[in-house]
């Protein structure tokens, strides 16, 4: 199973589209004032893939005011058309950079997170290229401090708020862009009769030059030290939808480096486990306590 990190230090060096396996952690402040946002992610090419399409990205920022905040972004090249390994890297690089860059020019959550996502779809689109299909994926972000986390999205990867201590409490946050959600929402079809469809998984909003006109969906949500925020792509939820059971695979609340990145590589080895026909990606975000 490729789950060993390449290097001896996961943190070294952030995840790139196309690396069979990368491994990335976000640095604690050596003196935090208060509670502290931590954040680990993880990324696998699963056993059935030629090449690992998605990307994650995760980086500290503050406001104007010099509240410590976090930008975290997971996306997953469409394999359907070319490049889509191109643009999950391009989404999550431009959406983490746009994204601090509004936190530092006094933005708040919301509006940073509206111009981390407006900025990976502009990314994407410049993509295309002059005739042919265009470089296409599916993208999940959070812009976050120690109190509340703003999530956006556009296609099918999601974002949980998972609860170790009482998994029955876990929910997720986000509601898939794809044909099962649509007609289960429509209520044309059950959602059992969807998900066996072949059509389930094909999504209805993407980032590309080619797809409708997007504006990712947002919603916010209350963190506390008793919750765990996670971003991951289809290779994990498909394997693992249940918010309850992603929760019960947690060793509690994440409190440091250590165990929040220990967090991350436990999802994905876990939806591996159950079968890694996809590729996998999990990013971990919790407060600890200063």
């Amino acid at each position: 199973m490729p789950i060993e990190p390449a290097s001896a230090s996961p943190a070294s060096s952030p995840s790139f589209a196309g690396a069979e396996h990368a491994e990335d952690v976000l640095d604690v402040p050596a003196a935090p004032a208060g509670p502290v946002v931590l954040g680990a992610g993880v990324t696998d090419r699963g056993h059935r893939r030629r090449r690992n399409e998605d990307s994650f990205a995760l980086c500290r920022a503050a406001t104007t005011e010099g509240t410590p905040t976090v930008v975290a972004v997971v996306c997953d090249g469409v394999a359907s058309v070319p490049g889509g390994d191109t643009a999950s890297r391009t989404a999550c690089d431009v959406a983490v950079a746009a994204g601090h860059e509004a936190l530092a020019d006094g933005q708040d959550l919301d509006d940073a997170a509206a111009s981390a996502a407006e900025a990976a779809r502009k990314a994407v689109s410049a993509l295309a290229p002059g005739s042919g299909q265009a470089p296409a994926c599916t993208y999940v972000a959070a812009v976050l401090d120690a109190g509340r986390a703003v999530v956006s999205w556009a296609g099918d990867s999601r974002a949980y708020w998972l609860c170790p201590g009482s998994p029955d409490e876990s929910s997720v946050l986000t509601e898939d862009d794809s044909w099962a959600a649509e007609m289960v929402a429509a209520g044309m079809v059950g959602a059992d009769d969807a998900l066996a469809d072949p059509r389930a998984h094909v999504i209805t909003r993407w980032l590309a030059a080619d797809a409708p006109d997007v504006v990712a969906r947002h919603r916010s949500w209350e963190l506390d030290e008793h919750g765990v925020l996670l971003l991951c792509s289809d290779g994990v939820w498909n394997h693992l939808p249940d918010a309850a059971v992603l929760a019960g695979l947690l060793d509690g609340i994440p409190t440091d480096m250590e165990t929040v990145h220990a967090a991350a590589r436990r999802l994905v080895v876990a939806a591996l486990d159950e079968g890694g026909h996809d590729n996998a990606t999990a990013v971990v975000l919790a407060v600890a306590p200063g």
